[in-house]
């Protein structure tokens, strides 16, 4: 449901399991679900709800001495914190997530953290050691077999390439992020295609 963009219906499931694990004192698990939940507040553009949940989530995983699980909420924490502006405090909690997941051996993880970092590059007009961190994560997805992050990986490339000119490698990109989001269902392809469309319309070439 997260992924098909059925937020409201995510949500939900993830409340009501939350409080199960509340109720018997889970720590685990509780932490588990706020990352979910975290993960669903983010994409409705909810930011400050989504690090609500992501900072407990962090304390939970402190608590009870998960190293993966504050992986996982450091890298959405990250990207919470990009969208808020802070794009150096971003950089700071993805590069942490990325050494965690490296200390646990996920490729995907790497792969998740190494493109908010490459998000977070770009913002701040780094254009050449974004496309570093979008190449990589590109390998470690294609690796673990995320094909998510491969297309989150081929639309980071795709804006990497198109500010450093390079339009037609841009929508070599855009369009294998495309076929990749649109074949996994997700909110993300519409979001490709118009950001194909606005490249097109303001002049480049098509």
């Amino acid at each position: 449901d997260l992924r098909q963009g059925r937020h409201e219906r995510a949500a939900g499931d993830f409340g009501r399991s939350l409080a199960m694990y509340r109720d018997v004192g889970i720590q685990a698990g509780e932490a588990h679900l706020r990352c979910s939940l975290g993960e669903v507040e983010l994409r409705r553009g909810r930011y400050e709800q989504a690090a609500g949940h992501l900072r407990r989530a962090l304390a939970l995983c402190t608590e009870s001495g998960s190293r993966y699980c504050e992986a996982q909420a450091l890298a959405r924490l990250g990207l919470v914190t990009l969208r808020q502006g802070r794009p150096e405090q971003a950089t700071g909690q993805l590069r942490r997530s990325l050494a965690l997941y490296r200390e646990a051996g996920d490729h995907s993880g790497q792969a998740e953290a190494r493109n908010g970092l490459g998000e977070a590059l770009l913002s701040v007009r780094q254009a050449g050691q974004a496309q570093t961190q979008h190449a990589d994560a590109l390998a470690l997805a294609i690796q673990a077999g995320d094909r998510y992050q491969q297309a989150r990986a081929h639309n980071g490339l795709a804006s990497t390439c198109q500010a450093t000119g390079d339009s037609g490698q841009a929508r070599r990109h855009w369009r294998l992020a495309l076929s990749l989001f649109a074949a996994l269902g997700t909110p993300e392809a519409e979001q490709v295609r118009a950001e194909m469309t606005c490249v097109k319309g303001a002049g480049g070439p098509g």
